[in-house]
């Protein structure tokens, strides 16, 4: 039987210094990722219920907020290429196909867009 398992970590909400110019970067604003990690195989926590045969999404979570406390980012495009460098770290040799990313700018600074920008990207894990 082939199964497709993934986990998605959804809403995760961390206030970052991102934008284009030093004004809008002043202060923090509130960003949101979706992240989903699509297995290669089923993980063995499918039947063993323990946490070493799976990942685990709070170590991702941390990873994610230590990335964005310490540093600035202009643009979303690669403040999601950031995130996956650090996550694709973790994650490889861990029965991981693909992870994926949308980061999702919430309140930009643009005027008429009311449900904010979403950038999408996504790695092949080895």
């Amino acid at each position: 039987m082939n199964s497709l398992c993934n986990i998605l970590i959804n809403d995760l909400r961390i206030w970052i210094h991102l934008g284009c110019g030093e004004a809008e970067k002043e202060n923090a604003q509130l960003v949101s990722f979706n992240i989903e990690l699509i297995f290669k195989t089923p993980p063995g926590s499918l039947i063993t219920d323990n946490l070493d045969d799976t990942v685990c999404y709070l170590k991702l979570t941390q990873a994610i907020q230590n990335l964005c406390k310490e540093r600035r980012f202009n643009l979303i495009e690669h403040l999601a290429h950031e995130v996956s460098q650090t996550l694709v770290t973790l994650l490889t040799g861990k029965n991981i196909a693909e992870l994926k990313i949308a980061v999702h700018k919430l309140a930009p600074p643009v005027p008429g867009v009311h449900g904010g920008v979403i950038f999408t990207y996504a790695s092949k894990i080895t």
